[in-house]
């Protein structure tokens, strides 16, 4: 099992999405399941860059910097 770490693009913003998933292929399926999940009407999707992966261990995470969000302008 490993942890991604994926950066999904819109026309206005950037949307960082964290899955655990068994392979790559899964993993980019699970972004758009996440997605339609979290919003009531999904953004229109520019891409899907895979940012990082990791194994799952004990100890692993990412972290996720805010980069142009409301409390930075």
């Amino acid at each position: 099992m490993n942890l991604y770490r994926f950066e999904v693009a819109t026309k206005s913003e950037v949307i960082d999405v964290v899955i655990a998933a068994s392979d790559d292929e899964q993993a980019f399926h699970l972004v758009d399941v996440e997605l339609e999940k979290y919003f009531l009407k999904v953004p229109e999707v520019e891409d899907i860059t895979l940012y990082e992966k990791k194994k799952i261990r004990d100890g692993n995470g990412f972290v996720i910097y805010e980069r142009g969000t409301i409390l930075n302008s």
